[in-house]
């Protein structure tokens, strides 16, 4: 079997919910693909460990089991495992929102000049632009990019493509294989954000009209109150602020180590992170979230 399409599934924790995931998975429209799985729980059902094994029995479905890894090394480890031309990342907690959900990712790969991009994320079906009105234009300039000090914009919810970003999100994305390994994939000393490694491990090569983009479609459902996973969404304010300064210290300084002059600024931005999330959490409670 040598499939066009590897999808990279990441998973701890939630052996009941990937294997709902896989069910979707092997019902996508696409005729050239793999899903591979890494699989690192050490917390389950028996009677969801024994369906992730039956599923397991379909040709498409690679799946490796390993102790807990971490979230880099997992997808190094899918990626060093897989067949296809094509690494399509999507979380175990995410669900592709169509059947065609594979063969759009493909279809994007016509475009020679394609090195990889990142799909809509939604919260339902046929989900509205969350974004205000006045925002638009800046979402369009600042789109999955980088801001002048090397901190990231996300806007992964956007209705509208952007052509030429900074970086690749960790679900719904897809990158050329050969262009993956070349930048030396994902940091293995990251806890999480490391997808921004890639990101930054990939500048020097992108050149001559190569390019990353961001795609309204294929769109994957974020089941955000799920259990199990890195628990990020479950950071105290403390873990949120140690998460960001990680990011400043392994990322942005370790590949832009002239940034060092701007420490005090960037750890302000850190801050400032923690400080939106703690309004989040304040509005939710309030509003009964």
């Amino acid at each position: 079997m040598n499939p066009r399409i590897s999808v990279i599934v990441r998973s701890y924790n939630r052996v009941g919910v990937l294997c709902n995931l896989l069910e979707v998975l092997l019902s996508q429209e696409h005729d050239s693909y793999e899903i591979v799985i890494v699989e690192q729980s050490d917390q389950y059902k028996k009677a969801d460990y024994k369906k992730l094994q039956q599923l397991a029995e379909n040709e498409k479905i690679n799946l490796l089991t390993y102790p807990r890894l971490g979230g880099p090394k997992a997808r190094n480890t899918g990626v060093k495992n897989a067949k296809g031309e094509i690494i399509l990342l999507l979380d175990d907690d995410d669900l592709p929102a169509s059947p065609h959900w594979i063969q759009i990712h493909d279809d994007a790969y016509k475009d020679e000049k394609l090195i990889g991009f990142t799909g809509r994320h939604v919260a339902s079906k046929n989900a509205r632009c969350p974004y205000l009105q006045v925002m638009l234009n800046f979402i369009r300039r600042n789109c999955m990019s980088y801001s002048w000090l090397g901190t990231p914009y996300t806007f992964a919810q956007f209705n509208e493509d952007v052509e030429n970003v900074d970086w690749l999100h960790g679900t719904n994305a897809s990158i050329r294989k050969e262009w993956a390994v070349k930048a030396g994939l994902w940091d293995e000393d990251l806890k999480t954000q490391d997808e921004h490694s890639l990101a930054f491990k990939l500048r020097p090569y992108i050149k001559d009209g190569y390019r990353l983009d961001f795609r309204k479609e294929p769109e994957v459902i974020r089941q955000l109150d799920i259990e199990g996973g890195m628990e990020k969404r479950k950071f105290s304010l403390l873990q949120e602020f140690r998460n960001q300064h990680q990011y400043i210290t392994k990322i942005v300084l370790r590949y832009r180590p002239m940034f060092t002059l701007f420490y005090p600024l960037l750890r302000f931005w850190a801050l400032i992170k923690v400080g939106m999330q703690a309004t989040k959490r304040v509005v939710n409670f309030i509003t009964g979230k």
